[in-house]
């Protein structure tokens, strides 16, 4: 089984398509990568993007397209609403029938931020994808804090620092209320990439077969193993 990550390179491993490619791994999914952006940072400081040209983008999608088809699909840091729509247009020819997950990237964890479009800009490309994983600030920039009735969401709860547990929510199209996952929040540790690599646990476990409520509690289950091993921000995907 093989998932496709199209997202930034981060030298630290701790984000970005290495991250997606070792959580890939973990999850027994084989996975490729096409690069976005080569950034310069660590897991405690960015600096800056260097942003891969789109015609670069498409260049990398073709040869793997050669020979290969991508049932599953992941997309995070991307320069701007154009790069994304073209990236989705692209799929959307090449792989009409392919899941598409979105994990938007508007700030680094380190704080810098790489967009401030207007959410409209964004909110138009909603319908391109099966599922949007977006943290709650970016939730909440997106306009999408209480749902969308243009695609599933789920809403990661990593950032709501008043709460003792980790409370992500489910919102499908037309649904009345969300689906709630909760996990208890493990204190006084801050990792570098966690959403990144929840993003492609459930990806890959999509791709293994499991139904979406299955494979959300699937990576939450592992994420929380994985937090508790680390070295600083850096936390250790476990075999």
């Amino acid at each position: 089984m093989f998932c496709l990550t199209i997202a930034g390179f981060d030298p630290s491993a701790g984000a970005g398509i290495l991250a997606d490619i070792k959580a890939f791994e973990r999850s027994k999914v084989y996975g490729q990568a096409v690069c976005t952006a080569l950034t310069i940072q660590n897991e405690e400081h960015f600096e800056k993007p260097n942003w891969v040209p789109w015609e670069c983008i498409k260049s990398q999608l073709e040869i793997l397209s050669r020979v290969r088809n991508f049932d599953y699909v992941k997309i995070g840091l991307v320069e701007s609403p154009q790069i994304l729509e073209k990236i989705l247009k692209w799929l959307r020819k090449k792989y009409p029938k392919s899941f598409i997950l979105w994990d938007p990237i508007l700030k680094s964890s380190s704080g810098f931020e790489f967009h401030k479009q207007n959410a409209i800009t964004w909110q138009k490309l909603f319908t391109y994808v099966n599922l949007i994983t977006p943290n709650l600030p970016e939730a909440e920039f997106l306009g999408i804090s209480k749902g969308s009735l243009k695609t599933t969401i789920l809403v990661k709860g990593g950032h709501c620092s008043n709460s003792k547990n980790s409370n992500d929510l489910l919102y499908f199209p037309k649904s009345p209320a969300p689906i709630k996952f909760t996990a208890k929040r493990v204190k006084g540790i801050e990792r570098h990439g966690s959403g990144c690599t929840l993003s492609a646990l459930v990806l890959a476990n999509l791709a293994l077969g499991c139904n979406l409520e299955k494979a959300i509690l699937k990576a939450k289950k592992n994420m929380r193993r994985f937090f508790t091993q680390g070295s600083g921000k850096l936390f250790t995907i476990l075999p």
